[in-house]
């Protein structure tokens, strides 16, 4: 049955993702190398065509796209969801009993879980600094995460505006050199020249370090002295024919220097090329030109500045020169940067840093991951204790609730509830504690103070996790738990995978568009095509 295969496969997810804490080197077939310890970033990479394992995956791609963490618990809970219910198929029950037990276990425990949140203040630095711990602990040392956790909370807490963390306000900057810690926050829009062709070390006499009440365009468009079409080459018979022709680019270039300059620009951010010629003429009006800007950072700019974008210089008037207050030249790390800040809509830039590419690559997974629960927390107001103590007091909760309900549901609500200590127990084979013994001795300490112990994994000990900061985002529990939920239910009915060919499949869904019968419709995904059937 696919239930089995699910659960098998979920079985293989979960020890290839490893314990909480552990790296992976992943090297694909084209031989790029990944090293993470990112649960998402490791299913992402996976080889898997089997679609009871796609469904699984998908309740990771689910939570990241959601919630941004979580990933891996998601999917364990997922696994441990579907061996329940083989054991409870295995006894008689129906398919169907399961998927209502399910159901309402997930409607019992989301409820709870808001009984059991802690609520945060926005402004509380130090209960957004312990989610952020939270978020990442196991994946850096405390040297390295201190001073970069307290870079994102103060950037979440800066980007914050009536309840809402307005992520389009902050940018990751990665750059090579240094250490995970000598990362810093940089107010205003930070804009690496080093990704430019050309380095400004040649103009560095002609430009100006800083610039006041400086005026920004933007140009869609390549700062170039344009050639006729399908011409290879320009045929001269004199020297008064040499002279004009160059006398014609060099007017070209001057023009478009000009034009700029009587426009107001004082600096000038191009998503193409600038020639040479010009990016000096610029430089000698005292004009900053940056080329190959990304698409993303004009974005940002014209939000920040109000400048507006146009398509060719000979299209700009002083009506879309943006300002800002200050715009400045920076050096970090043989790095060139341009920051632009005291604008209208103030940005931020979190400067990564790293020794090598895999480095600064992984600490940018994190660092989201970090990001997401820091604005989840502000956003919603409240989290809930970590260390599996939200599961373990789920579980109790679930089986006194299950006491309660006739028939063979009870059966199923309690399955569910065995499954989510799953959670409790991989922290504790992590934390290197005996997990039976580990989770017996968390059932009774939340039968006498329900919400208060949990693991501790630094510590290797069964602690009152709140009061040692261990804190989670509430719609990262409840995300998991639904997602985990949904992907068992649908599995829990389906006896088997057959494989179709595309065409059949394409004529098969053209035919019964409209009617998918009681199973519901079937989605196939990346172009497995596979038909399900009872």
């Amino acid at each position: 049955m696919n239930v089995t295969a699910g659960r098998t496969l979920a079985e293989t997810i979960r020890s290839t993702l490893g314990p909480r804490g552990m790296d992976k080197m992943l090297v694909g077939d084209d031989g790029k190398v990944v090293v993470t310890n990112d649960g998402a970033s490791i299913l992402d990479r996976m080889d898997i065509d089997h679609p009871a394992a796609e469904a699984l995956v998908a309740v990771a791609r689910s939570q990241q796209s959601g919630v941004g963490d979580g990933t891996t618990t998601a999917v364990v809970l997922a696994g441990e969801l579907l061996a329940e219910a083989s054991e409870l198929l295995d006894q008689g029950l129906h398919p169907t009993t399961i998927r209502d037990g399910y159901r309402r276990a997930v409607e019992r425990a989301t409820t709870e879980l808001d009984e059991g949140t802690v609520t945060v203040d926005p402004a509380d630095t130090d209960a957004l600094l312990d989610v952020a711990r939270t978020a990442v602990t196991g994946k850096w040392s405390e040297d390295e995460s201190r001073r970069l956790l307290s870079l994102v909370v103060r950037a979440a807490q800066a980007a914050e505006h009536e309840g809402i963390v307005e992520r389009r306000r902050l940018t990751r900057l990665p750059i090579q050199g240094g250490a995970v810690g000598d990362a810093e926050l940089i107010e205003g829009l930070a804009i690496d020249l080093e990704t430019s062709s050309t380095s400004l070390a040649s103009l560095e006499s002609a430009l100006p370090r800083r610039i006041e009440h400086a005026g920004i365009a933007l140009v869609d468009d390549q700062l170039t002295i344009e050639s006729a079409d399908a011409v290879p080459y320009v045929t001269v018979e004199s020297a008064d024919q040499l002279a004009a022709f160059a006398g014609y680019e060099d007017e070209v270039a001057r023009g478009l220097a000009r034009g700029l300059a009587e426009a107001g620009a004082d600096v000038v951010f191009c998503q193409k090329e600038i020639d040479d010629e010009i990016r000096g003429l610029l430089a000698r009006e005292g004009i900053i030109s940056v080329e190959r800007t990304r698409q993303d950072e004009m974005h940002k700019l014209e939000r920040a500045t109000g400048a507006g974008l146009v398509m060719r210089v000979d299209e700009l008037t002083p009506a879309h020169v943006g300002r800002a207050g200050v715009v400045e030249r920076r050096s970090l790390a043989d790095t060139d940067l341009v920051v632009v800040r005291d604008t209208n809509d103030e940005q931020l830039s979190l400067v990564l840093r790293g020794g090598t590419d895999h480095v600064i690559a992984e600490t940018k997974r994190l660092v989201e991951d970090c990001l997401d629960d820091v604005v989840l927390a502000i956003e919603e107001g409240a989290v809930v204790p970590g260390g599996g103590v939200a599961e373990t007091a789920l579980a109790a909760t679930l089986r006194d609730a299950a006491d309660g309900i006739e028939g063979r549901e009870q059966l199923a609500i309690e399955a569910f509830a065995d499954a989510l200590e799953v959670v409790p127990r991989t922290l504790a084979e992590t934390a290197g504690l005996d997990p039976v013994d580990a989770l017996v001795d968390l059932r009774t300490r939340h039968h006498e103070a329900p919400w208060t112990i949990g693991i501790d994994v630094l510590a290797g000990e069964l602690a009152p996790v709140v009061d040692r900061g261990v804190l989670e985002p509430l719609a990262v529990k409840q995300q998991a738990i639904r997602g985990a939920a949904e992907a068992a239910a649908l599995l829990v009915g389906i006896d088997d995978a057959i494989a179709v060919s595309g065409d059949a499949a394409a004529e098969h869904d053209h035919e019964h568009d409209h009617d998918h019968g009681h199973a519901g419709p079937i989605e196939a995904t990346d172009g497995y095509p596979w038909a399900v059937g009872h």
